[in-house]
């Protein structure tokens, strides 16, 4: 879709920072967690409280070690992902638009340690094959709802709804509106 054609464009629904920004701190609480549990583990290890046989003289097994190194490797992905999540919520320029020639949407992406980075997806009516409303369900609840545009190429854009302020429903719904005003 080209700039002239993106004036057609109408906002969907507006982007969500605080929610981004929430799920961010959170995730950075687990990691400070987890990170305690990395600083006892290593006291218990050094200090030779774990030690099996009660001999000050023999040391901690190496095993001790191996496994507070995962659990500090896992403290500092954890928290850095969560204050990635933080400073993406901040991201300038997001939205959701559509309009009679398609549509567009710019969002963040979390990428590993932290790292984002702003996407932006422009679809013409005639590429996008179908709109779903999908949820993700553990033993038959409800964890996590997403808007999944399925393109006539095969290719799938999911994005979650944590992204955006309105329901995956009703967005799906404008869209939807929105394509048969077109005649799409």
């Amino acid at each position: 879709m080209d700039d002239a054609g993106e004036s057609n464009l109408q906002d969907v629904t507006t982007y969500a920072p605080v929610r981004i920004a929430l799920r961010g701190i959170l995730r950075a609480i687990f990691g400070l967690m987890i990170g305690g549990a990395f600083v006892l583990l290593l006291y218990l290890a050094v200090t030779g409280k774990l030690n099996e046989s009660n001999d000050p003289n023999e040391g901690t097994p190496w095993w001790l070690y191996l496994i507070t190194l995962v659990i500090l490797l896992a403290s500092v992905a954890i928290l850095s992902g969560g204050a990635g999540r933080f400073v993406s919520a901040f991201a300038r320029g997001c939205y959701f638009r559509a309009g009679p020639e398609g549509l567009a949407v710019r969002l963040p992406i979390q990428g590993w340690f932290g790292r984002f980075r702003v996407t932006e997806y422009r679809f013409r009516w005639e590429q996008i094959k179908q709109l779903v409303h999908f949820t993700y369900r553990i033993n038959g609840i409800p964890s996590g709802t997403e808007l999944r545009i399925e393109l006539v190429s095969g290719g799938r854009l999911c994005i979650e709804r944590k992204y955006f302020s309105a329901s995956v429903g009703s967005i799906q719904y404008q869209l939807l509106a929105i394509r048969k005003a077109a005649g799409k």
